[in-house]
């Protein structure tokens, strides 16, 4: 079982945005950028969804996922296990944080739906001699 150091949660916490891949059943890749997200717990992300359509289209046919932020030096690469939810107490308590968030910064956009990542492994994403390393 891997874990997200209290480091990894802080950047991905504090950058604005991350990058979601996805790929279909035949491997044809996808990337979002992600700026509605967040934390649940060090072995869980969330990812709020407003726009997805290739997104979510291949996280149907393929759970597997990757998500990739940096801020300065510090970059990371998480592998992880995708689950869509769009509906039910777990949508609506995401969903209720997100669209706050918008409506806070006076934007009509609301969630559809979202994405619990569950953290597979963690990697090293900083150029230099741990570039690519596991970390967990």
């Amino acid at each position: 079982m891997a874990t997200m150091s209290p480091e990894v949660q802080e950047v991905f916490t504090k950058v604005p945005d991350a990058y979601f891949a996805t790929a279909n059943a035949d491997g044809q890749p996808n990337v979002n950028v992600i700026g509605m997200k967040k934390v649940i717990d060090d072995e869980t992300l969330y990812l709020s969804d407003q726009f997805f359509t290739k997104t979510l289209a291949n996280l149907k046919e393929n759970t597997k996922v990757a998500v990739i932020f940096h801020e300065g030096q510090n970059a990371y690469q998480i592998h992880g296990t995708a689950r869509y939810v769009c509906e039910g107490a777990e949508y609506e308590e995401q969903a209720a944080w997100a669209n706050s968030c918008f409506e806070a910064k006076g934007s009509p956009i609301r969630a559809k739906g979202g994405v619990f990542v569950h953290v597979d492994s963690v990697f090293s994403a900083a150029g230099g001699p741990t570039a690519g390393k596991q970390l967990a």
